[in-house]
């Protein structure tokens, strides 16, 4: 099972939107279910690393320790990103409409 920074349905549903909205470069239903799974994962990383590659070494440091506790309190992660200065709402906000732009050729409607 793939680990997704995002809810992998939220992720879904927002790339659902954009494959509405442009042709596809698909025949089949097979192709079009992997090509959708390749822009969820796409969309996931771009996020990944608009968020963690802000953060100074020990920032990394620390939140790879949250990692390795399995820590699952929303709240310390929240603290955490707060505490770095990290609006990770933002980030989301402007990385999946700079995905959009780019999914739908510039065109955002």
């Amino acid at each position: 099972m793939d680990d997704y920074l995002i809810d992998r349905s939220a992720l879904g549903e927002f790339i659902d939107e954009l494959i509405k909205k442009k042709s596809l470069p698909v025949n089949t239903a097979e192709e079009l279910t992997n090509f959708r799974e390749e822009q969820i994962r796409a969309l996931d990383d771009r996020i990944g690393m608009a968020i963690f590659g802000r953060l100074t070494e020990d920032q990394n440091r620390e939140i790879n320790e949250l990692f390795d506790r399995n820590e699952s309190n929303p709240d310390i992660f929240e603290d955490f990103f707060n505490r770095a200065g990290i609006n990770v709402e933002e980030i989301l906000k402007e990385t999946m409409e700079d995905f959009a732009k780019e999914f739908l050729g510039g065109q955002n409607e």
